[in-house]
């Protein structure tokens, strides 16, 4: 095995609010440099732009260090750096070939902490296993100042490239050491699947999505007519709610005022008294355990009820806001003095008798918040519930609105304007793949996030997602329940498999509980809803409205193997702070504690890690390994552009539609095998997958296989 160790250097456009953007993929950019160690040999460092290199000199040079990379990289068997990723897709932007195999030092990092947030960058790394540093000195203060390295002098930008080899070559010789060791050893199955998944990643990246701006743009101008409207229907209940007290919408502590109907006394000796902040290590401080009837006896000594108000101009400085205060000698001072009565408003609220705000109470203590008490998205929509429970129909049109404002927000900023910033000129859109992000191994993204979106197809901005090939179409294929099916695999339930083999619905199963209903009588709409709670038991949740409650505990009696391995894991996690899989992969869970209810301290993450990662982490990489290859293999035009969740995204040239369904559904399904070959573990539970096509990636029809074409992918 012939190991390198490479880096590189580019330039980086300056992109809004002074953000870099070192993308392979503007146009704008060049690679600066490539430096690697070959077989151990001494570091090389070959330039390739800057701009104090003389142009005729620069020729030569350029043309000299690329036979010179391109030759170490035929030799090379694997290819190491640190978010190799982004080294890769930049060789391969700049004409070099390389398909061998890659080893991430970033990614070793992030597997040996085992999903904990601490720093993953080169320099953090380094200091972590107590290694050569990087020296980031060097460039720190240019790069503050905006200089690239293709403006920094040569000599530092040469010493602070074969210092990043030498520190990723120790770094990589530290892991392997701790690997060794027999706690961490059986995490190498799943390293190396991440690290094979990489490259695949990278090709997707490549392709890129194709957008459509003209459609772009009506989303946007439908977001914001949706916005504005949201707005003016929460200010028009604010007003019927509040009289005239002006609520912020973008202040948690108001928000809090309007939905709970209570103002804190004195926030100081609130989170005291709830024990609200964070600790040394940056996570929640515990709550005190107290009962709800003490809970309830603290809020109404420590808050205040809010009342309807009236305005009325203050007549101390006549509604201005302000007054001059005048010398002793009778002159007028020069600058205006903020109104201590009506704090500079130019008027004051006078209260009304009736109770102002939406009445709406706290749950628990975990509901108390530093402003007042929770107004998170996971809150509101647990109080719209009860807001629909008790016909508070007020409380019900805010609460919907607030949500759906929160949301419209998001998808304006996030994905609508991040599709905007980050789409290059050829219409050509390059998100990022994160595999050294989430606690699970499951994918994130970035510029923009394509991950976090709404599932199904209701979600506008999808539209704007469409073929690159004249008369192509957008093909999504979606596993069917498969987090059901993992936990399933996982907890080796013979009811669950027994559902699943039979082609139970569980959706409908859920809906018919939830909205007490035959399941032939559940409607499609009704299904849809019920989805999350569906998954919900899944990581343990028993909380929400008496007929969900009634679903949670009729799918704990149904399914009673899934609660002894939730309890595996608990006690698991709490003798060892880390939950291990069959897998390689381990969850670190320090300082977990057994509750007096029976349950660990973040039981519901304790239950959820091993069911997403082996969905996201495992299951949906392993297929789109296997149908990268397939396309290669086969020399089908067709490309993979995106993977959200449990699905995967092709952009598929006319007349390929057959070929590439059949290969993806095959891909998707027959991963029990690849399965087996990555980790010597027998897969029980059958998978399935959902096809839709269409024009763009809303507008969308299912799509069924037909019998003619058999795709042999073993």
């Amino acid at each position: 095995m012939t190991i390198t160790y490479l880096d590189v250097e580019t330039t980086f456009v300056k992109g809004e609010n002074r953000r870099s953007d070192p993308s392979p993929f503007h146009p704008e950019n060049k690679l600066v440099s490539v430096q690697y160690s070959h077989d151990n040999e001494p570091i090389q460092f070959n330039w390739f732009y800057h701009k104090d290199m003389d142009e005729m000199a620069s020729e030569m040079t350029v043309g000299e260090s690329f036979n010179l990379v391109q030759d170490v990289l035929d030799k090379t068997t694997v290819l190491i750096g640190h978010n190799i990723k982004f080294d890769l897709m930049w060789l391969w932007e700049s004409g070099f070939n390389y398909k061998g195999q890659v080893y991430d030092t970033m990614i070793g990092e992030y597997t040996l902490l085992r999903g904990q947030k601490w720093g993953l960058s080169l320099a953090d790394s380094c200091i972590r296993r107590k290694v050569a540093m990087k020296k980031s000195d060097l460039t720190h203060d240019y790069l503050k100042d905006g200089i690239g390295f293709d403006a920094m002098p040569m000599d530092t930008v040469q010493e602070y490239g074969i210092a990043d080899i030498e520190s990723t070559k120790q770094l990589h010789l530290a892991q392997e050491e701790i690997f060794k060791n027999s706690h961490n050893s059986p995490m190498r199955k799943h390293l190396m699947l991440m690290n094979k998944f990489l490259p695949i990643l990278a090709v997707i990246e490549r392709n890129g999505i194709k957008i459509d701006f003209t459609t772009l743009e009506k989303v946007r101008v439908d977001y914001e007519i949706e916005q504005k409207d949201l707005k003016a229907k929460m200010e028009e209940i604010c007003r019927e709610v509040m009289g005239d007290t002006n609520v912020n919408f973008a202040s948690p502590e108001q928000v809090s005022q309007l939905i709970y109907s209570r103002k804190v006394i004195d926030k100081k000796k609130w989170a005291e008294a709830f024990n609200i902040g964070l600790n040394e290590k940056g996570k929640p401080l515990m709550r005190p355990r107290i009962g709800f009837p003490q809970f309830a006896s603290m809020i109404k000594a420590m808050t205040t009820r809010v009342h309807r108000t009236k305005a009325q101009h203050c007549h101390k400085c006549h509604g201005k806001g302000e007054f001059f205060k005048t010398k002793k000698d009778g002159q007028r001072w020069k600058k205006a003095t903020k109104c201590p009565a009506c704090y500079g408003a130019g008027y004051i609220y006078i209260p009304l008798p009736k109770i102002g705000g939406l009445t709406m109470n706290p749950r628990d203590i975990f509901d108390a918040s530093a402003n007042g008490f929770a107004t998170d998205k996971t809150t509101l929509v647990r109080l719209l519930g009860i807001a629909k429970h008790n016909g508070n129909i007020k409380a019900q049109e805010f609460l919907k609105s607030t949500v759906r404002l929160n949301a419209v927000d998001v998808y304006l900023s996030s994905f609508v304007g991040g599709i905007s910033r980050n789409t290059r000129s050829n219409g050509l859109l390059h998100p990022k793949f994160n595999q050294c992000v989430t606690r699970t191994t499951r994918l994130s993204s970035s510029d923009p996030n394509f991950q976090n979106q709404p599932r199904g197809s209701t979600f506008p901005v999808r539209a704007v997602v469409v073929s690159r090939f004249e008369n192509g179409s957008i093909l999504q294929a979606d596993y069917s329940q498969l987090e059901f099916r993992i936990a399933a695999q996982l907890c080796g339930d013979e009811t669950m498999i027994k559902d699943i083999l039979s082609g139970s619905d569980v959706h409908k199963y859920t809906a018919s509980i939830i909205f007490n209903k035959a399941e032939a009588d559940v409607t499609k709409e009704e299904r849809t809803e019920a989805k999350a709670h569906t998954f919900k038991p899944l990581y343990g949740g028993t909380t929400g409205t008496p007929n969900e409650m009634e679903y949670y505990k009729a799918f704990v009696e149904k399914y009673p193997k899934l609660g002894k391995w939730h309890d595996t894991l608990q006690t698991e996690a709490i003798s060892t702070g880390v939950v291990t899989m069959y897998t390689g992969q381990q969850f670190a869970f320090p300082d977990t504690k057994r509750l007096s209810n029976g349950n660990a301290s973040g039981a519901p993450s304790i239950k959820n890690y091993p069911v997403q990662g082996l969905a996201g982490g495992c299951v949906v990489p392993l297929a789109l390994i296997h149908l990268q290859n397939e396309i290669v293999r086969k020399g089908i035009t067709s490309k993979i552009i995106n993977t959200v969740h449990d699905s995967i995204v092709l952009d598929v040239y006319p007349g390929e539609e057959e070929v590439v369904a059949r290969m993806t559904h095959d891909a998707m399904t027959k991963v029990d095998k690849q399965f087996e070959e990555q980790y010597n573990v027998s897969w029980q539970v059958p998978l399935a997958v959902d096809l839709e096509i269409g024009k763009d990636w809303l507008d969308m029809k299912e799509y069924n296989l037909t019998n003619s074409i058999e795709c042999n992918i073993n």
